[in-house]
């Protein structure tokens, strides 16, 4: 036995052939029993570190109800006596300092969100924390309720399918109160969140960077063909006017602070200088920053419009066009209104970025201003086109010509001009916009079929004179065809032959009007269709 102790407890029991010195120190150690089991007489029970026999607790026991070794390890490690306090680890983990979690807390700002909650007391923490025991009116309370219980069952149990109904209909009533609650909770945050969304924020920092083109951001590019909801456009519209004037209004502000022989140029130039200083310093600044600088557009447009100046006018109507075409108005496409933006889905295109769906704002709401400004520039060129001296009708015309072959913004309004221009009483202008018109086909074929309904209204417009129609028919006779226009050949021959009626029925028939209707049902003949 003693050999065997040796071999399984080496270091808890030692041998009893020891000295009397060492009696002391082992007395614990000796007062240990042996296994009861004498089965295994060549092995005794192996012990664990404080005395506990390790059958009653082995890695088997812990890894089959879901532990690991190194939960096996800590609880191996543990006496009854001790206590385990933060797992271990009191002196590792650092308490919080007194006051610490309630800044934490006041740092989150949940405090703000407060009045939207519910407080719900706890009722017997506050006395056991309190140390009293309960008050005579929750005893009086729970005595009645008490009573109150049996009472409430006693009906159950007569009624039957009676009492089935009414908590049918109790529970019906509560979730019926419960949906309308949650439907005025949602109504609630979506007031809150339209409220939000709508809200201006004044920035310190401008949100268009001047220089470069406007049209080449991609902002502008995004555009919506369905209808929008009026209300939320308003809304928006609205929005974008405030952030428009900001933006600008800051960018003034920054540009005045600067020193500089430049700006202080500029200012002084563009109040008090001559016509043409202010002109070039107003197309200088203009090209700087188009957004910030509109007001400057619409000054020019009322130069242009002004009555009584005419240098004036043409040189502002000079120095818009060459805007126009060189820094205002996109090549490809026209301009598009604030209207035709998607705002049904701006939210979702900003990703939630208040500045990316501000920028988004400004930008449409300044093109969809652009628009009406190129407008009313149309209108103004349409009244110096009726102008007494021919000059200033030859400057409009040309301007209106440029435009329409250069742009697609106001094609319509121009092209209409450039075509009334054919019944001009003065042949030079007449003759001029016929040479024009044929410029204008020259350089966009596919505009054949508009040039040519435009000018076969010109044509049967009631109280036209017969100068105009003869210069119509000319022009229509010149027009260039092609083996793959048979549709448009085969419709100039039915205007010719339907004016050569009206005109027999009006028996105004003269030889230059029918020399010239011969000449155009030759020219377009061989390019129609054999069936028509």
């Amino acid at each position: 036995m003693a050999s065997s102790r040796k071999q399984g407890n080496m270091e808890t029991e030692p041998s009893y052939e020891n000295d009397n010195d060492n009696d002391n120190d082992n007395d614990n150690d000796n007062d240990e029993k042996e296994p009861e089991n004498d089965e295994d007489e060549g092995q005794s029970t192996p012990k664990g570190r404080f005395g506990k026999p390790v059958d009653e607790f082995n890695m088997d026991e812990v890894l089959r109800l879901g532990g690991t070794k190194a939960d096996y390890v800590m609880l191996a490690s543990l006496s009854d006596t001790q206590e385990l306090v933060d797992g271990g680890k009191k002196g590792i983990i650092d308490d919080l300092k007194e006051g610490e979690l309630e800044s934490f807390i006041t740092k989150l700002g949940i405090r703000a969100y407060s009045e939207h909650f519910q407080t719900i007391t706890d009722e017997s923490a506050e006395r056991e924390d309190s140390g009293a025991g309960p008050t005579k009116g929750t005893k009086k309370k729970q005595e009645e309720e008490k009573k109150v219980k049996p009472k409430a069952k006693e009906p159950k149990e007569d009624t039957g399918e009676k009492g089935g109904k009414t908590k049918t209909k109790q529970g019906k009533e509560a979730v019926g109160a419960t949906a309308t609650a949650q439907a005025g909770g949602k109504k609630k945050k979506a007031k809150q969140q339209n409220v939000n969304v709508f809200e201006f924020n004044k920035r310190q920092v401008l949100l268009i960077k001047p220089g470069g083109k406007w049209f080449d951001l991609e902002y502008t590019k995004e555009s919506e063909s369905g209808p929008q909801d009026d209300a939320l456009a308003s809304r928006y519209k609205a929005l974008a006017q405030q952030l428009l004037e900001a933006d600008v209004e800051l960018f003034k502000s920054k540009k005045s602070a600067r020193k500089g022989a430049n700006s202080r140029w500029m200012k002084t130039v563009v109040s008090t200088g001559t016509l043409a200083d202010r002109m070039a310093a107003m197309t200088l600044l203009i090209q700087d920053a188009p957004v910030h600088s509109l007001e400057l557009v619409e000054g020019l447009v009322a130069l242009v419009k002004k009555k009584g100046g005419r240098r004036q006018s043409l040189m502002a109507l000079d120095t818009l066009r060459e805007l126009l075409l060189s820094d205002l108005l996109p090549e490809q496409r026209k301009l598009r209104a604030f209207a035709q933006r998607p705002f049904d889905r701006l939210e979702e295109l900003a990703s939630g970025n208040r500045d990316a769906r501000d920028r988004r704002l400004i930008l449409w709401l300044f093109e969809h201003l652009l628009k009406q400004q190129v407008a009313e520039f149309a209108v103004a060129l349409d009244a110096l086109a009726h102008d007494t001296v021919t000059a200033t009708k030859a400057r409009a015309l040309s301007a209106a010509h440029e435009l329409l072959c250069s742009r697609p913004e106001q094609e319509r309004a121009l092209l209409v001009q450039v075509v009334n221009k054919l019944g001009d009483p003065e042949y030079k202008m007449a003759s001029k916009a016929s040479y024009l018109l044929e410029t204008l086909l020259h350089t966009h074929p596919n505009m054949k079929a508009v040039v040519c309904t435009e000018v076969e209204r010109l044509m049967f417009r009631p109280n036209v004179h017969a100068k105009a129609q003869y210069y119509a028919v000319c022009f229509l006779s010149q027009v260039p065809l092609s083996r793959d226009e048979e549709d448009l050949a085969g419709r100039l021959i039915a205007v010719y032959f339907a004016f050569f009626r009206a005109c027999v029925k009006r028996k105004d028939v003269e030889s230059k009007m029918l020399s010239a209707l011969l000449t155009g049902v030759n020219r377009a003949y061989p390019y129609a269709r054999a069936g028509r």
